[in-house]
Order: C-alpha cells, then sequence, then structure tokens
C-alpha cells in the first residue's frame, strides 16, 4: 500500500484499530471453533480475495486472521461492508443487551478505521429504518401513509406512523422489517433508485482506487446469504476488481452438526487466472463431517439407522472423494468420533431422536445459525453436491 494513500487510517487511529483488531480476533474465536489453511504471501501488491457467503461472521473472521498473518501494521485488509452498518442503531439491532446505549448511534468512523468500506448491496429491498433514514434526511419528517404503498403499510406496525416514529430506537426492532424499493410511492421510489445508482458507481470507483492503490481486499460477491447452500451468481464488484488485482479464494465451510460453539473452516488458495472462479470457489471449500452425514440424512428414503450404520456411511462418502478435496483433518483421521459427535449435536437440535438405540430423523430441520433455511440437512447436502460439482468440472478437460 503506498504510503499517502487517502484511505489509510490516520496514525491517531491505529492503537484502536489494532484494539479493535485484537479484539474482535479473541472474541470469535472464543464464540466459534475457527480453524483455517493455507495463506498470502506478504507484499503482493493488489490483492482481492473472494469469499462463498453463508453467515455475518465470515468477513471478520478472515480478515482478523489476515491481518495477523500479513503483519499488515500500517494498512488493514480491507472489506466491502453494507451501507447499513454506517446508519444510526445497526450495533443495536447486533448487540440487542446494549441496544439502551447503543440505540441511535452511527459507528461508521470506527468502521472505517479497522478497514470496512461502505457499499450498497441492497438495490431492491432495505430494512424500513434505512427507507426512513434516506428519506427523512431528504425531506424532513413525513407521513409513512406518504411514502409506502399499502402492501408494506400493511406489515409496519401501527405505532410507526412517521419517518421520525420509524427512526426512534423504541421501534429499531420494528424498523428492521423490509420493504422493497418498488414498494415506495412516487416521486420517493424514482428518488432512491436513482440515488442507489449514483452511489452504487461511486462506491464502485472507491473500490477500484483502493486496489489500484496496493490493497489487500475481502469481497463476498454473492451479496447475500445462501438460504439453501447453492452458491449464488458472484456478481457486484468482481467483474470490474478481480482483472485489477491477485486474486485468492477464501472457500469456506460450516461443521454445524459438531460441537456446540459454530465450527468455521476456511481455506486459501491463489486462484487460476483461466479457470472460471465460481467453480473454483466450489472446489477450494473444506469436506467437513456435517456436509457428509447431512447428505446421507437428506436421503429421502432415510430410515432408522444404528450408529455404526452412519459411520459407515460416512467413511465411505469420505473415502470415495476426488483427491483434490481437502478434508478437514479431524474427520481424516477419525470419521468415528466425528459421527459421533455430529450425532449428538443433531439430537440437541431436535433434527434427530432416539428410539431404542436407533437414530430416527424428525420435521425439525432449522438451525439458529442458518435463518434463511428451513432444512439444514438439505443445506448442507446441496453445498457437497456443489463442492463435488466444483472439483470434478476442474478435473474435466475443457
Amino acid at each position: 500500500m503506498r504510503p499517502d494513500s487517502p484511505v489509510l487510517p490516520p496514525l491517531h487511529l491505529q492503537p484502536l484499530r489494532w484494539l479493535a483488531t485484537t479484539t474482535t480476533y479473541a472474541y470469535y474465536r472464543t464464540a466459534y471453533r475457527v480453524r483455517g489453511w493455507g495463506h498470502i504471501p506478504k507484499n503482493t501488491g493488489p490483492t482481492l480475495v473472494i469469499a462463498n457467503h453463508q453467515h455475518e461472521i465470515e468477513s471478520v473472521v478472515v480478515v482478523t486472521a489476515l491481518a495477523f498473518r500479513q503483519r499488515a501494521w500500517r494498512a488493514p485488509v480491507f472489506t466491502a461492508s453494507s451501507r447499513r452498518m454506517w446508519e444510526p442503531g445497526f450495533l443495536a439491532g447486533r448487540l440487542p443487551w446494549l441496544a439502551f446505549v447503543l440505540a441511535g448511534m452511527n459507528f461508521g468512523w470506527l468502521f472505517e478505521a479497522i478497514g470496512m468500506q461502505p457499499i450498497e448491496n441492497e438495490l431492491r429491498a432495505r430494512p424500513l429504518g434505512s427507507l426512513a433514514y434516506a428519506l427523512h434526511a431528504a425531506h424532513g419528517d413525513l407521513p409513512l401513509a406518504e411514502v409506502f404503498r399499502e402492501p408494506a403499510l400493511a406489515r409496519i406496525p401501527p405505532n410507526l406512523s412517521t419517518l421520525a416514529s420509524a427512526l426512534a430506537p423504541r421501534n429499531a426492532r420494528a424498523a428492521g422489517a423490509y420493504a422493497t424499493l418498488s414498494e415506495l410511492r412516487d416521486p420517493y421510489r424514482a428518488e432512491l433508485l436513482a440515488a442507489t445508482r449514483v452511489q452504487l458507481e461511486a462506491d464502485t470507483l472507491h473500490f477500484e482506487r483502493l486496489v489500484d492503490g496496493g490493497a489487500t481486499l475481502f469481497l463476498a460477491p454473492e451479496g447475500f446469504y445462501s438460504g439453501d447452500g447453492k452458491l449464488q451468481r458472484l456478481r457486484g464488484l468482481l467483474p470490474r476488481l478481480a482483472p485489477r488485482a491477485h486474486v485468492y479464494l477464501a472457500g469456506i465451510s460450516y461443521d454445524p452438526f459438531v460441537g456446540r460453539r459454530l465450527s468455521l473452516a476456511y481455506r486459501l488458495v491463489a486462484a487460476e487466472p483461466e479457470l472460471p472462479l465460481d467453480v473454483q470457489l466450489l472446489a477450494s471449500r473444506p469436506v467437513t463431517t456435517s456436509a457428509l452425514l447431512g447428505t446421507w440424512l437428506a436421503r429421502a428414503d432415510a430410515a432408522p439407522f444404528a450408529l455404526d450404520e452412519a459411520v459407515a456411511a460416512v467413511r465411505r462418502a469420505r473415502d470415495a472423494l476426488p483427491r483434490p478435496l481437502f478434508v478437514v483433518p479431524e474427520l481424516r483421521a477419525n470419521a468415528a468420533r466425528m459421527v459421533s459427535a455430529a450425532l449428538a449435536g443433531l439430537v440437541r437440535l431436535g433434527t434427530l431422536r432416539v428410539e431404542n438405540a436407533r437414530y430416527r430423523v424428525t420435521a425439525q430441520r432449522t438451525h439458529r445459525h442458518f435463518p434463511r433455511s428451513d432444512d439444514i440437512l438439505a443445506y448442507q447436502a446441496n453445498f457437497h453436491a456443489e463442492t463435488l460439482a466444483g472439483v470434478r468440472a476442474l478435473e474435466t478437460p475443457s
């Protein structure tokens, strides 16, 4: 990174940046089980790290790890982060036990100091509070009935009647409900659509300058978490930034059935310039116990089974994996122990029930860490099927 780059946090914020990086690194590795493999050489010049997107913790986990591994003492590892984080009350929604202190406060300056850079990533729908924030800044207080069409008004609690009421800290939870831009009345709809286009282009130019200046940038180009385990289209900044940088892949997998803490495994590999990035990203993801077991349990004909049957099924699936795939070490070393731990986790979730020393799959398929999915077994099966498809596509001559 050039020393005169305008995106470097000022020197007086460097202690705060490293305090935030260190405490964040420690917190996420306490609250979650995190493991990573691979590295990015120091001083590689403009670098783009792209990751698949399943959970909100990914950017924080990978970026803080890169900050220490690359010894980025002066320039942070940057991330493209939702503009919602630069709006009042964002942290209150994420830390509800501190909402009485954080409500209405804007911590954008802090996010930028630790490397986060804003981008407008919600082009069609936003939280009610976000829409109210933009319109209130432009027009002052207005009745919600003047701003929104009937379908949106039907979802808004009756105690919210004006833009100002949607911004009141006491209504933060209700203001988190989403409304589409098409549910705005004109001229507000046309105004926000035009402002969104202008903001997106300005954000894109900012990231181009950032990468051209030699930065390392973390990007989740799917834009939103996967709801079914399938990789979404890679879009957004990627087509404009990838040609300007060295591209690395952060293939991310979760092992949600094993242990009481959510387990995240990621693997950093250099992208091959002539091969499709989405296919390479699929093939780079570690294979976990949850992926293999979830695939087996998601079968339509799944019947009650014993522990040894599940262990045998996972061993067969593990041993049949294409050689280039990376298997997490504990699954490679001891499938029986990992399957036993995963079954215990599924019993805790209520997805399995034990009857006469045999396990039966129940109708309870949700997982609190993956709220957009209504079937965590199908989610893991889809995820693993695409990982296999990715590595097989790379093995097949074009």
